[in-house]
C-alpha cells in the first residue's frame, strides 16, 4: 500500500482551525458555567487536534489557557497583571503557574 507523504491539503488544515475555534468558545461557555472538568477536556481536545495537524493556536487562545494545568482562564480562576517592565503577567489560581507575554 502506498504511504501518503507530504504536507496536509489546505482544506484538512482550515477544517483542523475551525474545530479548535469551536472548542474554543465550547470552552468558554463551560468555564462561565463554572463547569472546571468539562473546559479542561474540551481544551486538551483542541491541543490533540492542534498537535495532530500541526496547527499553533493563536496568541489569544494561548492566552487563554493555563500552559500546566489546561485550564481555560476566566475572572474567577486567574489573575492578569501588568509588570513595571512591560509584561503581561497572567496567574493561575488552581496550579499557581505564572505565564508571562510581552505586551
Amino acid at each position: 500500500m502506498a504511504k501518503h507523504r507530504g504536507r496536509r491539503s489546505k482544506k484538512q488544515e482550515m477544517l483542523a482551525q475551525t474545530r479548535i475555534e469551536t472548542l474554543f468558545n465550547l470552552a468558554f461557555d463551560y468555564s462561565n458555567e463554572g463547569k472546571k472538568e468539562e473546559s479542561k477536556k474540551v481544551v486538551e481536545l483542541a491541543l490533540l487536534i492542534s498537535k495532530r495537524y500541526n496547527q499553533r493556536l493563536t496568541k489569544k487562545q494561548r492566552l487563554q489557557i493555563c500552559r500546566n494545568c489546561n485550564l481555560f482562564f476566566n475572572a474567577h480562576n486567574s489573575r492578569n497583571r501588568l509588570s513595571s517592565k512591560g509584561w503581561k503577567v497572567i496567574t493561575c489560581l488552581e496550579c499557581g503557574n505564572l505565564t508571562r507575554f510581552s505586551k
